[in-house]
């Protein structure tokens, strides 16, 4: 039986936090988007190590990604998933952490 691992949120937070402070030390307060396409998997091969992943052909946009997070302040978006709004959060984060980790 595979034992899954239960990630606690507020232990998420504070080590994002942690991150970001950093990069912001590191780097200042703002980053450019050198790139902004990238591929982008979706959950039904993202999570199953067991299938080939043949032809990847779903694009994201870091640019698009960054404007959906700022509109988040709209009170439809507060109101009816925000949650799902973590993945568009989710390659900012993996790009920064290329970019600035380099």
């Amino acid at each position: 039986m595979v034992k899954y691992p239960v990630v606690n949120i507020g232990d998420l937070r504070r080590i994002v936090n942690d991150l970001l402070d950093h990069v912001e030390s590191v780097n200042g307060p703002e980053l450019r988007l050198d790139q902004d396409y990238y591929w982008d998997l979706g959950s039904e091969v993202m999570y199953d190590v067991t299938k080939q992943v043949a032809n990847v052909d779903l694009v994201g946009s870091l640019g698009d990604s960054w404007e959906f997070l700022l509109n988040m302040q709209r009170d439809d978006i507060k109101q009816n998933g925000p949650s799902l709004m973590l993945i568009h959060a989710a390659p900012l984060l993996r790009y920064i952490g290329e970019k600035v980790g380099q």
